[in-house]
């Protein structure tokens, strides 16, 4: 799906089943390309051949830039970076949190633990990242953030649209709903025209 010029939401990470889509982006910009979140593991294949069928190399992926350390959206950064070298960047605290470095809420680290997950090797995110706004937006995980790039809003679990209209933070996976609540309203405040979910629909606001 095209969101804007330059601007993809991968079929990769589309629904499965009855299993809601867990959703990814790819952008090409000034470094070459960039994924927003890698989706549930299992579809790495899929991801690097919906490049291929763009138009790109799987070696044009220069980085992911993933909005928090859910499983749901980092789960094939670790097989992406080992094909195409790319490098993985989150904020710190949920670097912490994807390293083991830092334990996550207590559902959370079941899954986790029983999941055998390897995690790539991650860097930090700088505070200025080109034409890439980063917006620190916690409380669904205590380092989620947000970007914003070309009025593009990619806004990971801090909303969604999975009920088919835009809706806060999904109360059931948040780790904190008070502060979450208070980041989707503090985003709400930025200028873009679309919003691009973790779940759901993109929505032209």
């Amino acid at each position: 799906m095209i969101i804007k010029e330059n601007i993809w939401m991968l079929k990769a990470s589309f629904a499965m089943g009855q299993r809601p889509g867990f959703h990814c982006y790819l952008i090409k910009d000034a470094q070459g390309l960039t994924l927003i979140d890698s989706s549930l593991p299992g579809r790495g294949d899929d991801i690097l051949r919906e490049i291929k069928q763009i138009g790109f190399q799987a070696s044009d992926l220069k980085r992911i830039l993933l909005t928090h350390g859910d499983m749901d959206h980092i789960g094939n950064a670790p097989m992406l970076q080992k094909a195409t070298g790319c490098k993985v960047y989150a904020s710190e605290e949920e670097v912490l949190l994807i390293t083991g470095q830092m334990r996550r809420a207590e559902m959370k680290e079941k899954l986790f633990q029983s999941s055998g997950f390897v995690p790539p090797e991650m860097s930090v995110l700088p505070e200025e990242l080109e034409e890439y706004q980063i917006i620190p937006s916690p409380g669904h995980t205590t380092g989620h953030v947000c970007y914003l790039y070309q009025k593009v809003l990619f806004a990971g679990d801090c909303c969604t649209t999975e009920s088919g209209t835009l809706e806060g933070p999904d109360p059931k996976f948040t780790e904190n709903l008070v502060l979450a609540e208070k980041s989707y309203r503090q985003v709400s405040k930025y200028a873009f025209d679309w919003i691009c979910p973790g779940h759901g629909n993109p929505v032209q606001v």
